[in-house]
């Protein structure tokens, strides 16, 4: 847990909140697909997903770990995403939930984090967004030496990618696909090849992943699932600190 925790400086969590907004999806060592911004999408919505990570040891024992994320988008850009984790053990010896969440708010540029067990927020005030200018560069350059070697010729993985059509997954329609990627033999040290399948399903109106599964020999079996999904405004509540918290104010690029 300490190492959990460590993860969650304010330097790490600025990056993951930025990639929120760049819609990117963010995963971590834990299975948690926990963060990511809509990919040209504009209309709202509210969801809850489940993320399982079920790993299998050589002697059959079975590692699984479980967290689940609540996110939504409204219709001003603001993004907001909250982690569910439970720790083994808790003050009175019995589990405890931690929570943490990343709110983006594009108009107002800022990223917020609270965490459930320290009951502080940290406001991050980012720059307003610079025009580029165009930049004139001359029609010849001076070449620089160029030294040829031969390249280094190494298997790639075989990959292969199958459309799996449509469904409905939590009352929306999705578009599936499915890829088999297959590692040769030696390529990681494996005495035989390696078969990784992942089973990828979409909604075709808002494109945001709904279903992802993935079975890897090496990691064992990934399993990401939208349980719930509303449409329309989420509740303006959730890109509010929680009261009784408190408020750490930060500045981009400024030292602390």
């Amino acid at each position: 847990m300490r190492f959990f925790r460590s993860l969650c400086t304010p330097a790490v969590l600025l990056l993951a909140a930025s990639a929120v907004l760049s819609g990117q999806v963010v995963g971590s060592s834990f299975g948690a697909v926990a963060y990511f911004g809509p990919q040209g999408n504009k209309a709202p919505f509210t969801l809850t997903r489940t993320t399982t990570t079920v790993q299998t040891l050589a002697d059959g024992t079975t590692l699984t770990h479980t967290s689940t994320t609540k996110q939504a988008y409204d219709s001003q850009g603001r993004s907001y995403a909250e982690t569910r984790q439970m720790e083994p053990v808790g003050p009175d010896s019995q589990p405890d939930e931690w929570v943490h969440a990343f709110i983006t708010d594009p108009v107002t540029h800022t990223h917020i984090t609270w965490d459930s067990r320290t009951k502080i927020a940290n406001v991050t005030h980012m720059p307003e967004p610079q025009i580029m200018h165009p930049v004139t560069v001359p029609e010849q350059l001076p070449r620089a030496a160029v030294v040829h070697q031969p390249p280094v010729v190494r298997p790639h993985p075989q990959m292969t990618r199958e459309d799996l059509g449509f469904r409905t997954i939590a009352g929306i329609q999705a578009t599936g696909s499915r890829t088999t990627q297959i590692i040769p033999t030696g390529e990681q040290g494996n005495d035989r090849p390696l078969t990784i399948a992942t089973e990828d399903w979409r909604a075709t109106e808002y494109g945001i992943p709904l279903l992802t599964i993935r079975d890897d020999p090496r990691t064992g079996r990934f399993t990401d699932e939208v349980s719930e999904f509303q449409p329309g405004e989420p509740d303006p509540a959730l890109f509010q600190i929680p009261e009784g918290y408190t408020v750490k104010e930060h500045t981009a690029g400024q030292p602390e």
